[in-house]
Protein backbone atom coordinates (compact mmCIF):
# COMPACT_ATOMS: atom_id res chain seq x y z
CA UNK A 1 0.00 0.00 0.00
CA UNK A 2 2.64 2.03 -1.06
CA UNK A 3 1.03 4.12 -3.54
CA UNK A 4 0.65 8.35 -3.53
CA UNK A 5 -3.11 8.29 -3.50
CA UNK A 6 -4.34 7.28 -0.06
CA UNK A 7 -7.51 4.37 -0.24
CA UNK A 8 -11.11 6.03 0.66
CA UNK A 9 -12.57 2.72 2.59
CA UNK A 10 -16.40 2.27 3.34
CA UNK A 11 -17.72 -0.51 6.06
CA UNK A 12 -21.46 -1.13 5.68
CA UNK A 13 -23.66 -3.61 6.87
CA UNK A 14 -27.05 -3.74 9.33
CA UNK A 15 -26.66 -3.58 12.76
CA UNK A 16 -25.00 -6.11 14.63
CA UNK A 17 -22.63 -7.58 11.65
CA UNK A 18 -19.43 -6.85 13.33
CA UNK A 19 -18.58 -3.69 10.58
CA UNK A 20 -17.34 -1.36 13.87
CA UNK A 21 -15.58 -3.88 15.23
CA UNK A 22 -13.94 -5.00 11.38
CA UNK A 23 -13.08 -1.33 10.75
CA UNK A 24 -11.66 -0.27 13.88
CA UNK A 25 -9.16 -4.09 13.78
CA UNK A 26 -7.95 -3.44 9.91
CA UNK A 27 -7.41 0.22 11.10
CA UNK A 28 -5.04 -1.88 13.59
CA UNK A 29 -3.80 -4.08 11.63
CA UNK A 30 -2.77 -1.39 8.70
CA UNK A 31 -0.45 0.52 11.32
CA UNK A 32 1.19 -2.64 12.27
CA UNK A 33 2.56 -2.68 8.75
CA UNK A 34 3.56 0.26 8.85
CA UNK A 35 0.57 1.45 6.71
CA UNK A 36 -0.77 4.80 7.54
CA UNK A 37 -4.50 4.84 8.10
CA UNK A 38 -7.14 6.40 10.60
CA UNK A 39 -10.74 5.20 11.37
CA UNK A 40 -13.89 7.39 11.51
CA UNK A 41 -17.52 7.06 12.31
CA UNK A 42 -20.77 8.31 11.24
CA UNK A 43 -22.32 9.76 12.64
CA UNK A 44 -19.69 11.87 14.09
CA UNK A 45 -19.05 12.39 17.38
CA UNK A 46 -19.09 16.54 16.03
CA UNK A 47 -22.31 18.43 17.22
CA UNK A 48 -23.97 17.35 14.59
CA UNK A 49 -23.73 13.91 14.86
CA UNK A 50 -24.34 14.25 18.69
CA UNK A 51 -27.73 15.67 17.53
CA UNK A 52 -28.22 12.35 15.45
CA UNK A 53 -27.64 9.76 17.78
CA UNK A 54 -30.33 11.45 19.84
CA UNK A 55 -32.38 10.27 17.37
CA UNK A 56 -30.90 7.12 17.03
CA UNK A 57 -31.68 6.50 21.19
CA UNK A 58 -35.24 7.37 20.37
CA UNK A 59 -34.65 10.91 22.75
CA UNK A 60 -36.31 13.41 19.81
CA UNK A 61 -38.18 12.51 16.61
CA UNK A 62 -37.68 13.61 13.14
CA UNK A 63 -39.68 13.87 10.37
CA UNK A 64 -38.39 11.27 7.42
CA UNK A 65 -37.05 14.72 5.34
CA UNK A 66 -35.82 15.92 9.12
CA UNK A 67 -33.62 12.60 9.54
CA UNK A 68 -32.34 12.91 5.60
CA UNK A 69 -31.26 16.30 5.89
CA UNK A 70 -29.57 15.44 9.54
CA UNK A 71 -27.59 13.16 7.91
CA UNK A 72 -26.28 15.08 5.11
CA UNK A 73 -25.33 17.81 7.00
CA UNK A 74 -23.44 15.63 9.85
CA UNK A 75 -21.90 14.06 6.70
CA UNK A 76 -20.69 17.12 5.09
CA UNK A 77 -18.78 17.74 8.72
CA UNK A 78 -17.51 14.21 8.40
CA UNK A 79 -16.13 14.85 5.17
CA UNK A 80 -14.61 18.33 5.96
CA UNK A 81 -13.32 17.64 9.43
CA UNK A 82 -12.38 14.24 9.32
CA UNK A 83 -11.91 12.67 6.31
CA UNK A 84 -10.53 14.84 3.91
CA UNK A 85 -7.90 16.42 6.13
CA UNK A 86 -6.69 12.16 6.67
CA UNK A 87 -6.27 11.64 2.87
CA UNK A 88 -4.62 14.63 2.01
CA UNK A 89 -2.27 14.23 4.53
CA UNK A 90 -1.25 10.73 3.38
CA UNK A 91 -3.40 8.74 5.36
CA UNK A 92 -5.84 5.44 4.61
CA UNK A 93 -9.20 6.29 5.85
CA UNK A 94 -11.89 3.86 6.93
CA UNK A 95 -15.09 4.78 7.73
CA UNK A 96 -17.50 2.67 9.90
CA UNK A 97 -20.90 3.87 7.92
CA UNK A 98 -21.41 6.62 4.88
CA UNK A 99 -24.22 7.65 2.60
CA UNK A 100 -25.43 3.86 1.45
CA UNK A 101 -26.36 3.28 5.33
CA UNK A 102 -28.33 6.53 5.18
CA UNK A 103 -29.74 5.68 1.84
CA UNK A 104 -31.17 1.83 3.26
CA UNK A 105 -32.08 3.03 6.98
CA UNK A 106 -34.01 6.39 6.05
CA UNK A 107 -36.06 4.71 3.34
CA UNK A 108 -39.77 5.01 3.52
CA UNK A 109 -42.97 4.95 1.41
CA UNK A 110 -41.80 8.78 0.90
CA UNK A 111 -38.10 8.38 -0.16
CA UNK A 112 -36.83 5.55 -1.66
CA UNK A 113 -33.42 4.38 -0.99
CA UNK A 114 -32.29 5.22 -4.78
CA UNK A 115 -33.56 8.77 -3.73
CA UNK A 116 -31.14 9.20 -0.69
CA UNK A 117 -28.39 8.02 -2.49
CA UNK A 118 -29.30 10.55 -5.21
CA UNK A 119 -29.24 13.18 -2.63
CA UNK A 120 -26.20 12.43 -1.69
CA UNK A 121 -24.60 12.84 -5.17
CA UNK A 122 -25.74 15.97 -5.65
CA UNK A 123 -24.08 17.40 -2.50
CA UNK A 124 -20.93 15.84 -4.35
CA UNK A 125 -19.82 13.83 -2.11
CA UNK A 126 -16.94 11.62 -3.01
CA UNK A 127 -17.75 7.64 -3.51
CA UNK A 128 -15.11 5.62 -1.28
CA UNK A 129 -12.50 3.49 -3.46
CA UNK A 130 -13.14 0.38 -1.63
CA UNK A 131 -16.78 -0.52 -0.32
CA UNK A 132 -16.90 -3.36 1.96
CA UNK A 133 -20.53 -4.67 2.53
CA UNK A 134 -20.74 -6.81 5.95
CA UNK A 135 -23.38 -9.33 4.55
CA UNK A 136 -25.13 -11.27 7.29
CA UNK A 137 -28.83 -12.63 8.01
CA UNK A 138 -31.17 -10.26 9.75
CA UNK A 139 -32.23 -12.64 12.29
CA UNK A 140 -28.74 -13.53 13.35
CA UNK A 141 -27.94 -9.49 13.16
CA UNK A 142 -30.51 -9.79 16.14
CA UNK A 143 -29.09 -12.54 17.69
CA UNK A 144 -26.25 -10.85 18.09
CA UNK A 145 -27.66 -7.76 19.41
CA UNK A 146 -30.05 -8.96 21.91
CA UNK A 147 -26.63 -11.04 23.93
CA UNK A 148 -24.82 -7.22 23.09
CA UNK A 149 -26.51 -4.97 25.04
CA UNK A 150 -29.95 -4.19 27.05
CA UNK A 151 -31.95 -1.40 25.15
CA UNK A 152 -32.66 -1.74 21.43
CA UNK A 153 -31.95 1.77 19.44
CA UNK A 154 -34.40 3.04 16.95
CA UNK A 155 -33.96 -0.14 13.86
CA UNK A 156 -33.32 -2.89 16.04
CA UNK A 157 -36.14 -5.01 15.34
CA UNK A 158 -36.52 -7.94 12.74
CA UNK A 159 -38.89 -6.47 10.49
CA UNK A 160 -36.77 -2.82 10.28
CA UNK A 161 -33.55 -4.97 9.97
CA UNK A 162 -34.98 -7.08 7.19
CA UNK A 163 -36.61 -3.91 4.73
CA UNK A 164 -33.23 -2.25 5.58
CA UNK A 165 -30.78 -5.37 4.44
CA UNK A 166 -33.36 -5.03 1.57
CA UNK A 167 -32.87 -1.42 1.14
CA UNK A 168 -28.89 -1.85 1.18
CA UNK A 169 -29.17 -4.80 -1.63
CA UNK A 170 -31.09 -2.45 -4.08
CA UNK A 171 -28.54 0.25 -3.89
CA UNK A 172 -24.81 -0.98 -3.40
CA UNK A 173 -22.98 -0.33 -6.21
CA UNK A 174 -21.81 -3.19 -8.28
CA UNK A 175 -17.91 -2.94 -7.10
CA UNK A 176 -19.03 -3.37 -3.39
CA UNK A 177 -16.79 -6.23 -2.11
CA UNK A 178 -19.37 -8.91 -0.45
CA UNK A 179 -17.92 -10.06 3.10
CA UNK A 180 -19.47 -13.25 4.51
CA UNK A 181 -19.88 -11.94 8.52
CA UNK A 182 -20.34 -15.29 10.19
CA UNK A 183 -16.96 -15.78 9.88
CA UNK A 184 -14.64 -15.32 13.02
CA UNK A 185 -13.66 -11.50 13.41
CA UNK A 186 -9.68 -12.31 12.93
CA UNK A 187 -10.65 -14.29 9.35
CA UNK A 188 -12.21 -11.27 8.43
CA UNK A 189 -10.03 -9.22 9.05
CA UNK A 190 -7.21 -10.75 7.33
CA UNK A 191 -9.51 -10.68 4.27
CA UNK A 192 -9.94 -7.35 4.02
CA UNK A 193 -5.93 -6.26 4.29
CA UNK A 194 -5.74 -8.70 1.61
CA UNK A 195 -8.03 -6.99 -0.80
CA UNK A 196 -6.45 -3.26 0.35
CA UNK A 197 -2.90 -4.37 -0.04
CA UNK A 198 -3.75 -5.60 -3.28
CA UNK A 199 -5.52 -2.36 -4.21
CA UNK A 200 -2.59 -0.21 -4.48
Amino acid sequence: MSSAKPLFVVFEGIDGSGKSTLCKSTTLALGERGIPATSFTEPTHWETGQFLRKFLRGEIELDREEQIEAFLADREESLRKNVLPSLRSGKNVLLDRYLYSTAAYQSGSDFSPEDIVRKNLERNFPLPDVLFFLDLKPALALERLSVRKETAERFETLQQLERIYDSYRRILPPDTIWIDAEKKPEVLVEECLEILIRKT
